[in-house]
């Protein structure tokens, strides 16, 4: 198992994962904007058994992922240090649907998921703020992501990002906080920091699945947990 994890995650969070797995500390320098240059959400889309990476991604993460022989696909777009140049592979991507601002998604990404259907949504950091949980059912801190996906008659659930930090900016968004490895949602925080934390472990309980608190503090946004079978 690879673990995917942006370097500047507090060092508990980092040693508790380090019992699932191997940990790779994703670190970056002037590719994209410092609050969001180690969030593997940003360089990496995850599908079921492919992986679609930024094509000038640190040298080192696609190394990782050749010893682990991860199957990965480079992208056709660079990432850059501003928007809209920080969201071309921050789409989600299920069995079933693409979800992203299609203004905006790698054109890789399109070829891949091409005979899934592609939800439209205004929101183009859309893996920062929506997981998909294993019964198909998703957690999101996006209002409009939260009505696309209503309208599509799947099932949504918000959650406020309020509570979560994100060094250089007012907040992050939910979606960053987690990552899901089998019945496990893991969390870079616990939930006694977050004002809506019962009816979050609530939720995840009613799925049949738990929470792993990684440390014990404040929700971190950073860009998600991305579990990988070697």
């Amino acid at each position: 198992m690879l673990i995917i994890i942006d370097s500047r995650m507090p060092q508990e969070a980092k040693t508790s994962l380090k019992e699932v797995g191997e940990v790779f500390e994703l670190q970056s320098k002037d590719i994209v904007y410092e609050s969001i240059q180690g969030h593997p959400d940003i360089f990496l889309l995850q599908m079921d058994e492919l992986v679609i990476m930024a094509p000038n991604a640190p040298l080192d993460l696609k190394q990782i992922f050749q010893k682990h022989r991860i199957p990965f696909l480079k992208g056709k777009n660079k990432l850059g240090l501003k928007f809209p140049e920080t969201v071309f592979y921050n789409a989600v991507s299920t069995s079933k649907y693409l979800i992203h601002n299609e203004n905006y998604t790698d054109s890789c990404i399109l070829h891949e998921n091409d005979k899934k259907k592609f939800i439209k949504v205004k929101q183009a950091y859309t893996r920062c703020n929506l997981l998909h949980l294993n019964d198909g059912s998703f957690i999101t801190s996006d209002r409009g992501i939260e009505k696309n996906l209503r309208e599509k008659g799947l099932e949504v659930h918000y959650f406020s990002d309020d509570d979560v930090l994100l060094e250089g900016q007012d907040h992050g968004f939910i979606g960053g906080t987690m990552g899901v490895l089998h019945q496990s949602v893991y969390i870079l925080g616990h939930l006694s920091f977050y004002k809506e934390g019962e009816r979050l472990r609530d939720l995840i309980s009613s799925k049949n699945m738990q929470i792993i608190e990684l440390y014990k503090g404040p929700l971190i946004d950073g860009g998600g947990l991305f579990f990988l079978d070697s």
